[in-house]
C-alpha cells in the first residue's frame, strides 16, 4: 500500500502541459484538430462547435489509454510489494535516468522532429475520434517518452492500480485541457503554448531537475518520509 501527495498530482498535470508544449507535439495540434473535425485550417477559429465535440472524444481516447498505463504501473508495483526497498531503488534510478534523458535527448536533436498524421482517412464518427485519441497516446509515446515515463515511474511505487490510474488521468488532463482550449480558442491557446515552446530549454531543464530530485528521494526512501509529514494534504493508497 503506497502513499501519494497532492504535489504528485500537480506535477503530473504540469507534465501533461509540458508534453503538449514540446516541439514535436505542439506543431501538430492544428493538424490533429483539423483531421478529427474535418474543419479546414482557416476555419478552425470560427467553427468552434464542429471542432470541440470531436476534440472531446479525441481527449477521452488518449486519456483512457494513459489511465490504463497508470493502472498497470500501480499493479506492477503491487506485485513487487514484497521487495519494497528494491522497487524504490529501481524506480528512483529510472527517474534519475529519465531526468537526464529529458536533457540529453533534445540536445542531440532527438524527440524534437515534427511528425505527420499517418492515418489515411479522418474519423467520421465520435467513436472514430476516440480511437484516434488512443492511437495518439500509443504513437506519440516516443516523443513524450521521458516525461510520460517519469510519471509512470512515480505511479509504480504506489502499489495501487487506483492511484496509478488517477495519477496518469491527471497527466491526461494536463494534455487534454490545452487540446480542448485549442478547439475553443485556437490562436490564443497556441500562442500560450508557443511561449512554453520558445522557453523549452529552460522549462524542460527545470522539469528534468525535479524528476531527478524525485528519483533521488524515492531511491533513498526519503519521499515516503516526506509523504508522511504531508499526510494532511496527501491521499492514502488503497
Amino acid at each position: 500500500m503506497g502513499d501519494i501527495t497532492a504535489l504528485s498530482y500537480a506535477v503530473a498535470f504540469a507534465a501533461g502541459v509540458i508534453s503538449i508544449g514540446s516541439p514535436c507535439v505542439l506543431a501538430l495540434v492544428p493538424g490533429y484538430l483539423s483531421f478529427i473535425s474535418g474543419v479546414s485550417f482557416d476555419q478552425l477559429g470560427t467553427r468552434t462547435r464542429d471542432v470541440l465535440v470531436p476534440t472531446v472524444a479525441f481527449v477521452v481516447g488518449f486519456s483512457l489509454v494513459f489511465t490504463a498505463f497508470g493502472a498497470s504501473a500501480g499493479l506492477i508495483g503491487r506485485s513487487l510489494t514484497q521487495d519494497k526497498e528494491a522497487l524504490q531503488l529501481v524506480a528512483g534510478s529510472l527517474l534519475v535516468a529519465m531526468g537526464m534523458a529529458m536533457i540529453a535527448l533534445p540536445s542531440l536533436g532527438l524527440l524534437q522532429a515534427e511528425r505527420r498524421l499517418s492515418l489515411a482517412r479522418r474519423p467520421s464518427t465520435l467513436a472514430g475520434a476516440t480511437l484516434c485519441g488512443g492511437a495518439f497516446a500509443i504513437g506519440w509515446t516516443p516523443c513524450i517518452g521521458p516525461i510520460l515515463g517519469s510519471i509512470l515511474t512515480i505511479a509504480t511505487p504506489t502499489e495501487s492500480p487506483a492511484l496509478g490510474a488517477s495519477l496518469l488521468f491527471t497527466y491526461s488532463l494536463g494534455l487534454g485541457v490545452p487540446f480542448l482550449l485549442a478547439g475553443l480558442f485556437l490562436t490564443r491557446t497556441l500562442g500560450a503554448l508557443r511561449r512554453v515552446r520558445d522557453h523549452w530549454t529552460a522549462v524542460n531543464g527545470a522539469a528534468a531537475g525535479l524528476v531527478v530530485i524525485a528519483g533521488l528521494l524515492i531511491a533513498t526512501g526519503q519521499l515516503e518520509v516526506i509523504t508522511r509529514q504531508l499526510a494532511g494534504v496527501g491521499f492514502q493508497g488503497i
